[in-house]
């Protein structure tokens, strides 16, 4: 059996009963209102004929059943009723409406009697007056008093306010013509919500172009935007665009102030040539209104993902719908009939990438962590804090032993034979995080918090070595749907310096740690949560030299070649049938990093370091996340997860404050730049004790 693919106006029709009657909804009237003018051939050919069809599918899948549709025309030119023609009413244009073979008085029809008198609509006019085609649907249909009640009305030009042969006996008393405030008051007092698809353009509050808008407040309001993959975001706030001359003020603040949803009709006849597109889009836009009733119409946070509809899905999205097209679990059939499969494949990848990508992050902190660190014991000595050197986590540049042995000399300091003896070390580092996702993937923003603390000691001048704990916590947020992960992880780490030749030294470190990951997201179609773990191992081997190039200036090339290994269990959401069940997972990185610090000395107790570095991903390969829906769990597919820039810089400045003869404090910030798809930005506090 041929499923047809649910369109935007239809599942908008859902929400038109919950807009007024503020109850659910289980029948619905509709009559739709289409212009008949002579440029409307698109909308009548292409686009209402089997939209009726689609709707009611739709409000069966959701419970409404019993529907009906009542069809009016108006716009067109005077001419002789037609076989089904139930009425008509001419002004400069004629309004009319048709037998569709249902009781009580047989104006209304179920969605096949609406599909096959269609054809009827003629494109002949030029004169459109939208608020006398409502008004006539009112005196000519009754609408049932317990069932949601729309008007979905279809134009592509402003009102034409057609007084000619206009009947006034129902009007208040005085009143010679349609005003704006009567159709407003009449859409009220009888709980009707008005959809329309107008000839306007709108943006979202960021400009961008939206394809239709929900709420009569743009500030509060909601905007839908269509994606270059066919996705369709929900963004609160949007602008009113340019429009056919009244349109905004004529059609639509009447229709958001009823609680419906207004079209861009270009978004429409952009797609008319070819059918897949319009069945995709329509398919999409359906889901756009679903989750607007799903939800009351009430205005989303930062953006649902809608999806993208399996007939027009590819790659990694078309894997997803064939398992729902292959699926023998009769709740997965159902679902790919409610919600775009596309959806979950979406908000899928982009969960298990931010849990992924959230561990090599907070790995690649502690390395760093660790580095400056090591920086640190080759200056140990008493008054070592004075040089102290900057917490950029990739260069850790150092003043030379002999600078700073020359510094402490002068200032009656220890020599390098006096520095032995254990220290420790606890420092706090945040990074915001944002990622803005590419054409396979969503963005996310997160926040990380890292301390890393730990004991070491300074063996003599060319050996030193340590062990440190650590502790991050990472919270992320999804750019394009609701929810996000959070992440606790816990390590222990082993690191050392030694000096191969003079100025010459060798770095290494080895860590390991343990992730707790919690997540949720909102399907579309219910809230869906679950937990994993993941263990990270990590490895890291540099090489630097300290250049001197005064008594208080020195720079440091340095390169380090590094490995990571993320293994995240699998687990299985739970919240509905849209939950997933993910196989493990596991993800590799080996980076190399190239940069140059430097360090100077701008007072005895002041030390300023600024540090560039280059670096490059040499396992850039995606990588394969096997899912299945959770009801189903042998219908396995495939997400793969892109991976970020190969090839990015990281910038650093610091300053260091000397507060006794031991202690130190340093505060340092950090960037990232020539990365196309993440912006970092971090800062970190440091405490320094030596005895």
């Amino acid at each position: 059996m041929k499923l047809l693919k649910p369109t935007l106006i239809a599942a908008g029709v859902a929400m038109a009963g919950a807009a007024h009657a503020q109850q659910a909804v289980t029948s619905l009237d509709m009559a739709v209102v289409i212009d008949e003018s002579g440029s409307m051939a698109g909308e009548h050919n292409q686009f209402i004929g089997t939209y009726v069809d689609n709707l009611d599918q739709f409000l069966n899948n959701e419970g409404v059943t019993l529907n009906q549709y009542g069809l009016v025309g108006f716009g067109a030119a005077s001419a002789a009723a037609t076989p089904n023609e139930a009425g008509q009413e001419a002004g400069r244009a004629l309004y009319r409406h048709f037998w569709l073979k249902r009781n009580p008085d047989d104006v209304w029809g179920s969605a096949q009697d609406f599909d096959n008198t269609t054809p009827e609509l003629t494109t002949s006019g030029s004169t459109e007056d939208g608020y006398r085609a409502i008004d006539y649907t009112f005196r000519n249909y009754t609408f049932r008093s317990s069932v949601g009640k729309a008007i979905m009305l279809i134009t592509d030009e402003d009102r034409d306010n057609d007084t000619s042969n206009l009947q006034t006996g129902h009007l208040p008393q005085g009143m010679t013509e349609l005003e704006k405030a009567y159709i407003e008051s009449e859409l009220q007092r009888t709980g009707t919500t008005v959809h329309a698809v107008v000839n306007q353009r709108f943006m979202d509050a960021d400009g961008n172009p939206a394809i239709a808008i929900v709420g009569d407040d743009p500030a509060t309001g909601t905007a839908y935007v269509q994606q270059p993959d066919g996705t369709i975001v929900k963004k609160t706030g949007f602008q009113y665009g340019s429009a056919s001359s009244n349109t905004q003020a004529d059609y639509t603040e009447v229709a958001l102030k009823t609680g419906g949803i207004v079209i861009d009709i270009d978004a429409l006849r952009t797609v008319y040539t070819d059918p897949a597109k319009l069945g995709a889009l329509s398919g999409a836009l359906a889901q756009l209104v679903a989750s607007i009733t799903a939800s009351a119409g009430g205005p989303g946070g930062g953006g649902v993902l809608i999806g993208i509809n399996c007939a027009a899905a590819s790659g990694a999205a078309a894997q997803v719908c064939a398992a729902i097209a292959s699926s023998q679990n009769s709740n997965v059939q159902n679902l790919g009939q409610q919600v775009s499969v596309a959806q979950q494949q979406k908000l899928t990848q982009y969960q298990v990438s931010q849990m992924l990508q959230g561990a090599l992050n907070n790995g690649r902190m502690v390395m760093r962590t660790l580095r400056k660190r090591m920086a640190t014991l080759r200056q140990a000595g008493t008054n070592v804090a004075n040089v102290e050197v900057m917490d950029y986590y990739d260069g850790n540049v150092a003043l030379t032993n002999r600078q700073i042995e020359a510094s402490q000399q002068l200032r009656g300091g220890a020599a390098s034979a006096d520095r032995d003896g254990f220290g420790y070390f606890l420092r706090g580092h945040y990074t915001d995080g944002d990622f803005d996702g590419n054409d396979s993937t969503s963005g996310y923003d997160s926040d990380t918090y890292t301390l890393v603390g730990g004991v070491d000691k300074y063996f003599d001048d060319k050996t030193q070595a340590g062990v440190a704990l650590h502790y991050a916590n990472s919270d992320a947020d999804y750019d394009l749907g609701a929810g996000g992960t959070d992440s606790d992880s816990y390590g222990l780490n082993l690191y050392g310096s030694h000096e191969l030749i003079p100025n010459v030294y060798l770095e290494a470190s080895l860590g390991y740690s343990r992730m707790d990951i919690d997540a949720d997201r909102d399907t579309g179609v219910g809230r869906v949560s679950g937990s994993t773990d993941a263990d990270i191992t990590f490895a890291s081997l540099g090489m630097l030299r300290d250049i001197p190039v005064t008594a208080k200036f020195a720079v440091q090339p340095f390169v380090y070649l590094n490995y990571q290994n993320v293994d995240m269990d699998g687990f299985t959401e739970s919240g509905g049938t849209a939950a997933l069940r993910i196989e493990d997972t596991r993800l590799e990185s080996v980076n190399w990093e190239m940069g140059l610090g430097a360090a100077y000395e701008v007072a005895d107790n002041t030390t300023a370091t600024a540090a560039v570095a280059w670096e490059h991903e040499f396992k850039d390969d995606s990588t394969a996340v096997n899912s299945a829906f959770a009801v189903s769990p042998n219908d396995v597919f495939t997400v793969e997860v892109p991976r970020p820039d190969d090839n990015y810089g990281r910038l650093s400045v610091g300053l260091m404050q000397e507060i006794g003869g031991n202690r130190s404090l340093a505060f340092n910030a950090d960037t990232i730049f020539g990365h196309s798809d993440y912006d970092e930005y971090g800062v970190m506090l440091q405490f320094r004790q030596q005895f």
